[in-house]
């Protein structure tokens, strides 16, 4: 399949901490976004019996969820932003949503997570999506309703359960379910541990990282001096993370509103 690219303008410096950016998803307590990742992968499993056929991941950034999807579909295909592409990454759709240069009806499972967010006209993409799915096909579509800025200035929307219904009917969905991502103390953890990690410059851990795990790295010496001197601070919210995790996820279990939520997962069906 040969690769379409779309010309743009926007800039191509999205920040590389969001869900999508990770080669697979990590449930260690040690994670910040445990919380959200735990009910994310809970919800995916639940509803894995739904993939099938010509699966397309839009949007897709490392594709840290192809682990879970690639058993159960018999072609898994990847599109992205082209200013977000991956040299070793290989894409059969490179463009800017809403446009996805793909075929009417030519897709059997869409999965759409954590992008909408980042799309200036996200409505218009489930118009879209809807077009390449065949006749009954399957969305698989996660949306935030709580989440800090990310991938600035290209955070744009946070969505409920009501807009999504409505937007998703008006788009030709018939919605199977659509299940909450965590309730009111795990969105509460989550923002405990966001607002932990975002007391610091990601850069210089990041680049730190790199270089532990041999991978390429740019101004190390100063990502070293900026760890050391927050090294107290930064040790105690290595301590303190997986305790938050471990404690709002019993708490979110036992008494948890679905009222507050961190985001949604929904299935939803194109109707014929």
């Amino acid at each position: 399949m040969v690769i379409t690219k779309e010309k743009t303008n926007q800039p191509s410096n999205l920040r590389e901490n969001a869900i999508r950016q990770a080669k697979k998803i990590s449930l260690s307590l040690f994670n910040y976004c445990f919380l959200v990742y735990y009910h994310l992968i809970k919800e995916i499993k639940r509803n894995l019996h739904y993939a099938h056929g010509v699966f397309l991941d839009v949007g897709c950034g490392s594709s840290p969820c192809e682990y879970l999807f690639r058993p159960k579909v018999e072609k898994y295909l990847k599109h992205d932003h082209p200013d977000c592409a991956k040299s070793d990454i290989n894409y059969e759709y490179l463009s800017e949503l809403p446009t996805i240069p793909a075929k009417d009806s030519s897709i059997d499972t869409v999965f759409c997570s954590s992008v909408l967010e980042h799309v200036s006209k996200p409505f218009e993409t489930l118009h879209e999506i809807n077009r390449i799915l065949k006749p009954n096909g399957i969305l698989l579509l996660s949306v935030p309703q709580y989440w800090h800025l990310h991938e600035e200035p290209h955070d744009y929307l946070r969505f409920t359960k009501y807009i999504l219904k409505t937007k998703l009917e008006e788009s030709r969905f018939e919605i199977i379910s659509i299940e909450e991502l965590g309730g009111a103390f795990a969105t509460v953890g989550q923002a405990f541990c966001n607002a932990l990690v975002l007391m610091f410059d990601l850069e210089p851990v990041k680049n730190i990282f790199n270089f532990l795990s041999t991978k390429k790295t740019k101004n190390l010496g100063e990502s070293l001096i900026y760890a050391l001197s927050r090294s107290p601070i930064i040790l105690l919210t290595f301590l303190l993370i997986p305790i938050i995790n471990l404690f709002f996820l019993c708490l979110d279990k036992l008494a948890g509103s679905p009222r507050d939520t961190i985001g949604y997962f929904v299935v939803a069906q194109k109707k014929n």
